[in-house]
């Protein structure tokens, strides 16, 4: 027992069945939890889609799905078991991510070096609350979508480039990125951070091994693994060519990072706010990953050491790359850690949950280097979750039926009127919607075709310019542009997002749109209204 119930076991499934709590609705606010889905049946039943298929807007307009290979894994995923396996694989794979993080902070990767005392050097406890911060200050991006494979595989990327680093295994784990890239570019266009990072790492070793500093800080050692490593970047950099839409696919990731507009229309483009609650967290673990990189001084930091704080300033910029840089962070405070003065503090004045050494402590070590079954009890629990989901019986957090969604963001009390309203129209029937109802709609009204959503690569900065200022205006102003949409699109019904009522603010806080609407009751009646939903038919 005591080699399987490991304090790696005891993490993971305090983590595991956090994330199934705490993401059972939020895991699936973004609303391309939905539409990706709808992507990937398309994709499996009618094959790969070359024209939009969802939007009266875009209708016929080449649109190729960029993240094809993951919508077709979460369509599967949803066919075997709905939403309840999508959220436990998620889960899974999150739990899973930080336990070998969690690991690395306690006991060295099990590639090392025989022989070797180097341990993580710190205690489970602060172990635990080290790397379950990095969860938390990184959650606020956590959805079920495409991107969780790049918060995955980047996390993958850096333990990689350590173990390098450390000569704790070969230059053939660095080719190995190689084919995981190619299969990382089907899934999110996140791979060019991976690249990115791993291009970062050899460049920092090119430039030490040219300095003359070879030994003991870098692991280019002669000109021969020096020209190994740059054509293991090239080929990682040369494998977003491997895709079944070609150079079309180059053009989409182009247009989606010189986008002007998009980070006034999508708030994970956006740039950080330092004054919010994310911003002053991202800042916080900003401060604490340098208190902990200047805490190596004098000694020469690693190369790798690095690479978080290039993904901290990206964050500034978007942050939606604020979970990239907690990812890299993780990974390299655990490996930092035993290198600081802050470790040699708490292993001279604290205790073994803190902080210990392994070199005055070999029997511990070897305890710990023997929990490799670790992880045998929570396969046993997501192998019982899993069972318990395909046989639709209904448990608590991780059985059948435990997901449902947030009426706040996905408003599943408005379907009742949606579905009456798409049985008594034609198929493709004209609707507007906001943009964040895209996904909502795309799933629920299959069959109406949509105004908008936000796939920003279809509808370009112009359209995304246009409705993000329209939507701006003044009541009145935004009526005169909204006619002029119904008279192009002919459409007859809108749903729109409201806002609950505030009478310390102009219109009780409502939206502009809705207001037009309000106040012209002769020409738009209201037919439905949801927690946060309301949807408008034209009278005429």
């Amino acid at each position: 027992m005591k080699r399987l119930l490991r304090p790696e076991t005891l993490f993971f499934l305090a983590v595991w069945i956090m994330l199934l709590i705490a993401f059972r609705e939020r895991g699936f606010w973004d609303p391309g939890s939905l539409w990706h889905i709808k992507v990937g049946d398309i994709i499996r039943t009618q094959g790969m889609p070359q024209t939009d298929p969802f939007s009266y807007t875009m209708e016929n307009k080449p649109w190729v799905p960029q993240q094809w290979g993951a919508e077709v894994l979460m369509s599967l995923t949803h066919a075997l078991g709905g939403f309840d396996l999508l959220l436990l694989a998620f889960s899974t794979g999150v739990a899973l991510l930080f336990t070998l993080i969690f690991r690395r902070c306690i006991v060295s990767p099990s590639t090392d070096i025989p022989g070797t005392t180097i341990s993580g050097g710190m205690g489970p406890i602060l172990a635990a609350l080290i790397v379950g911060a990095c969860i938390f200050v990184g959650a606020f991006h956590y959805y079920v979508r495409p991107h969780m494979f790049t918060i995955v595989l980047l996390g993958w990327t850096m333990m990689c480039i350590i173990d390098y680093e450390r000569g704790w295994c070969s230059i053939r784990r660095l080719a190995a990125l190689i084919p995981l890239y190619v299969i990382w570019t089907n899934l999110h266009g996140g791979v060019l951070g991976g690249t990115m990072s791993l291009g970062l790492a050899v460049a920092g070793w090119g430039v030490l091994f040219l300095a003359g500093r070879a030994r003991n800080v870098t692991p280019i050692q002669d000109w021969r693994t020096a020209w190994l490593l740059v054509g293991i970047v090239v080929a990682c950099l040369l494998t977003p060519l491997i895709n079944p839409h070609g150079l079309k696919m180059l053009d989409i990731w182009y247009r989606l990072l010189v986008s002007k507009v998009m980070p006034a229309v999508i708030s994970e483009h956006q740039p950080m706010d330092v004054t919010s609650e994310v911003g002053i967290m991202i800042v916080g673990l900003g401060v604490f990953y340098i208190a902990l990189l200047l805490g190596t001084l004098p000694k020469w930091p690693r190369v790798s050491w690095f690479i978080p704080l290039v993904w901290l300033l990206l964050t500034f910029k978007s942050i939606r790359q604020g979970p990239l840089f907690t990812i890299t962070a993780a990974v390299c405070i655990a490996d930092m850690w035993r290198y600081t003065c802050w470790h040699r503090y708490l292993v001279k004045n604290g205790d073994g949950s803190l902080a210990w050494n392994a070199e005055d402590d070999p029997a511990r070590l070897a305890t710990v280097r023997n929990g490799n079954l670790w992880w045998v009890i929570p396969a046993a629990f997501v192998l019982l979750a899993f069972a318990l989901q395909l046989a639709g019986v209904r448990v608590p957090v991780i059985g059948h039926g435990w997901v449902r969604f947030d009426k706040d963001f996905v408003p599943e009390d408005m379907n009742d009127e949606i579905n009456k309203y798409m049985e008594s129209v034609p198929p493709g029937t004209h609707i507007f919607n906001d943009l964040d109802l895209g996904g909502y709609m795309i799933w629920y009204a299959p069959k109406l075709k949509i105004y908008m959503d936000d796939r920003c690569e279809l509808y370009g900065d112009d359209m995304l310019k246009e409705y993000a200022d329209t939507i701006k205006l003044p009541p009145e102003e935004f009526g005169v542009v909204f006619e002029g949409w119904r008279e192009k699109w002919k459409f007859d019904r809108a749903i729109i997002w409201s806002e609950p009522k505030d009478e310390t603010k102009p219109n009780d806080g409502k939206p502009p749109m809705e207001v037009y609407f309000l106040s012209h009751p002769e020409r738009w009646r209201e037919v439905a209204r949801g927690k946060r939903a309301v949807m408008f038919e034209l009278i005429r």
